[in-house]
This record gives structure tokens, sequence and C-alpha cells, in this order.
């Protein structure tokens, strides 16, 4: 090699080491600028033991009070109640029992209007005194769908009021926990109503340890029966409503409990083998295909992305007259996992098929904006059936948790804002990730709603699922 080819050589060398150079520094200084903004973490709750249980209270307000202000989500005058509120505790001489301080902190986080703005409704820690019994919430109200043996006379009847409560006023404080729509609150609040600390709080049960629920049984008996309450176990979960739908034993929780099952029917294929989070089958009697994502993120070791390029590459091979994308029960995940999936969807049905989303209000977070993926994707190729989404398509999230220090319940703030109908240029809130994985659609609300009737259910009816396959044509008899 000559000295002047050597030379040309280096030359390039340096001016290509220095470009590498410049976007190393500019995707670190990106990635730090997007951390710095948008991951924001609660300092350490370094307090010193406390001396009584009044500065024990003190100590999680003041935490908690932290918390608060990293929320993004909270209005101004939301805010400033928030603060007033937590004051006015603080200034407090008195200790409040630990369940009234939860449900109180609880409604200052729900007042942000922000269905991920929350307040844990248990301890991560186990302790928090929970029912034996599950409930789903169904149009006509909340029917108890699972119960520890002793109480499976309750099973397939429906809640009229807790202590002498009615029901109606019962759902009312209970929405007063989670900020979000109407039907997202009280989606939450099928979940509530069994945690015994809860109910306390609210003032609805008078014994932190029972309490006694009417229920109208399915032979149209009111009855009422008092509840004992249990310890939940650190680690254990209290699923949503949705997944008693499936009288399937559920994982690693309420092994030896009585599931009531439907009266008239058998459960339909669309909610069966529920520990399966992520499936792709075809619709018995119809040329259709169904994908069911239960969540938009590795859960219990199955994996959400090599599913989805299975799932493509079978419906690519084979394509369907029709695909139905089922939603619900999703509470969400990782949006940019599906952002692939979502719009190649639309090749991968044949080309006057249909696709069909199923969502109810526990689609959530990123499920909702997968539906958005799809719809902006598919346009007038997508129908959307079943009940609205469990949020507005402007909502904030990507946020962190702080746990307070002595009632050791964790608060979620949330930092990102998305908008998924109108432009978002604000650096400060705007979530920067959307600007890769854009989305922009007018509405979400399903063309054909289809409430989840518990009439439907005892009968072995999904009637969204049904509404679907009638959509997909080619369905026989």
């Amino acid at each position: 090699m000559t000295g002047a080819s050597a030379r040309l050589l280096r030359k390039w060398a340096l001016g290509f080491g220095g470009a590498v150079l410049a976007v190393a520094v500019l995707l670190g200084g990106f990635a730090y600028a997007f951390m710095s903004n948008f991951h924001l973490f609660a300092p350490s709750a370094n307090y010193p033991a406390p001396a009584s249980a009044l500065e024990a209270q003190r100590q999680d307000l003041d935490y908690f009070a932290t918390a608060m202000r990293l929320d993004r989500a909270f209005s101004p005058a939301a805010r400033a109640a928030g603060e007033a509120r937590i004051a006015a505790l603080k200034a407090m001489s008195v200790v409040l029992p630990r369940q009234k301080l939860h449900v109180a902190l609880m409604q200052v986080m729900a007042s942000a209007d922000n269905g991920h703005s929350r307040m844990r409704s248990f301890s991560e820690q186990g302790g928090t005194r929970i029912l034996p019994v599950r409930v789903t919430r169904f149009a006509e109200g909340f029917y108890v769908m699972r119960a520890a043996a002793r109480y499976r006379d309750l099973l397939g009847g429906r809640v009229e009021g807790v202590d002498g409560v009615p029901f109606d006023q019962v759902l009312a404080k209970l929405e007063s926990l989670r900020g979000g729509v109407e039907h997202f609150r009280r989606e939450n609040a099928a979940v509530f109503i069994v945690i015994q600390d809860l109910l306390y709080g609210l003032g609805i049960a008078n014994d932190p340890q029972a309490s006694t629920w009417t229920v109208r049984l399915p032979d149209g008996r009111v009855v009422s029966q008092r509840l004992e309450a249990y310890p939940l176990r650190e680690g254990d979960e209290v699923p949503a409503g949705a997944r008693w739908l499936s009288p399937e034993p559920a994982k690693n929780a309420e092994k030896d409990w009585i599931a009531y099952r439907p009266q008239f029917g058998e459960v339909p294929e669309s909610w069966r083998d529920f520990d399966s989070h992520f499936r792709l089958f075809p619709a018995t009697g119809s040329c259709a295909q169904v994908v069911r994502l239960q969540n938009i993120a590795d859960t219990d070791g199955q994996q959400i992305a090599p599913f989805l390029v299975t799932a493509e590459q079978a419906l690519r091979e084979h394509r369907p007259c029709a695909v139905i994308l089922d939603l619900r029960g999703d509470s969400g995940g990782d949006y940019t996992k599906t952002w692939h999936f979502a719009h190649a969807l639309p090749s991968l049905v044949a080309s006057v098929g249909h696709i069909v989303i199923l969502t109810d209000p526990q689609t959530f977070s990123a499920a909702i904006t997968t539906a958005a993926f799809v719809k902006d994707a598919g346009g007038d190729h997508v129908t959307i059936i079943g009940e609205p989404v469990g949020d507005r398509l402007s909502f904030f999230s990507e946020g962190g948790k702080a746990c307070l220090p002595n009632l050791k319940i964790c608060a979620y703030y949330q930092t990102g804002k998305h908008d998924y109908v109108h432009s978002c240029s604000d650096w400060h809130v705007c979530y920067w990730v959307n600007w890769f994985y854009p989305v922009r659609i007018k509405s979400l609300q399903p063309d054909a709603v289809v409430p989840l009737r518990f009439e439907d259910w005892n009968a072995g009816r999904d009637a969204a699922y049904s509404r679907a396959l009638d959509l997909a044509g080619n369905r026989q008899s």
C-alpha cells in the first residue's frame, strides 16, 4: 500500500469513526434525556424509625406527597385539592386505621381522573385482608363466580348489598378508588369489593375482619351470609373479574375453591384455556381465525414476540376469511411488541375479509394502543364489537412507583402523555416513543355494542364473539 493510500485510509477511518462516535453521542444523549424526562424515580424513603404510630402516618403522608408531585396527569385544580387533603391528613392529631388511610390515598390518586394513576389496592408484602369469594361484573350487576367451599351456596348470586348498604351505594364508594372512565372504574370495583380492608376503609363494613353480604341467588331467593376475611399472602394477586368467566382453576390461586359453571350450556371456546395468555385457534364452524391476547407482555414464562411471529406466519400461509382479535381482559404491557403484527394484519386476511376487534372495559393501556394500531392500519376493514375500551384515547402512563415506608403499599405515578386522536408536540409531556410508533384514529367506540350479560354467560353464550363470527361470514350452521 502506498503512503498516499495509507493516509487516505486513515483519513477515511478517522472520519467514519468520528461519525460513529457522533451518532453514539447523539443516541446516548437522547437516551439520557428520555430517561431523565420520563423515568422519574421517587427518592428513597429514608425516614428514621417512627417513634409513634402518628409519626409513622405522617411519614407515609409526606412520602406520598412526594410521589404525587411526580404525576403529570393531575390538573392544577385536582393537584391543589389533593395537596390540601394531604395537608389536612398530616395535621391530624389522631391515627387513622391503616385501612382508612389507605382508602384516603387511593381516592387522592383517583382524583387525577387518569386510569393509570393509582394507589395499589393491596400490599405487595401480603397481609391485606380479602374475602373468600370472587365476582365478575356483568351488565346486570356483580355476580359471585367463585367461592371457598364454605360459601359455595352463594355461587351464581347477584350482590345486593354489603353490611346493610345497598349495592348502588357500595358501588359508588368503590368507584371512588380509581380514576378514569366510568366503565373502567366499575370494572375495578368488581375487584375491590372482595378486599375487606377497602370495604372497612370506605365505611361500608363495620368489622375489619368480616362483612355480611346480601345476595340474590339464581333461584330468586335473597340470602345474607357473613364472610370471614383472610390475609393475602406475599406475592399473591387478585385477578380481574374476566378471569372468572372460565371455571378452569386459576394458576397458583383459589386451588380448593368451587367455580360456578353455566347452567344451560358449555363454556364457549373464547373463554377457555385462560392460562394460555396468547392463543391462535380456528373458530369452530367458521373460516375465521382467532388471535387472543390477554397481555401485551411476556407473562408466566410465555413470550408474546415469538407467538406473534408464529401467528403471522400461520395466517400468511393460509389466509383466513376473517381474523378476530380478542383483546378483552387485556390490561396492556409494551405496545412496541405488537406494532409490526398489527400493521401486517390487514395483509393476512383474504381480500374481502374482515378484521374484528373484541374489546371491553378491561382492554387497557397497551391493549388500547394495539387496537388503535389495527384500526389505523386496516381502516374500513376493521370492525370493533363488544364494550368500550377502558380509557380515553388521551391519557398519561409510563411512570414509576413509590412504596410508602410504613403502610407498605405503593403509589403509581405517571409521566408520559399518549394522544391517539390529536397531535401531541409538547416535548415535556408527550411520550417520545410514540413518534417512532405513530397512530392516529378518530375513535375506538364499538361499531356494535354487545354488553356482557350474565344471562348469556349462564346459557353458554359469548354474545360478542358470536356477533363477530356472524360478521366473518361463511359460518356453518
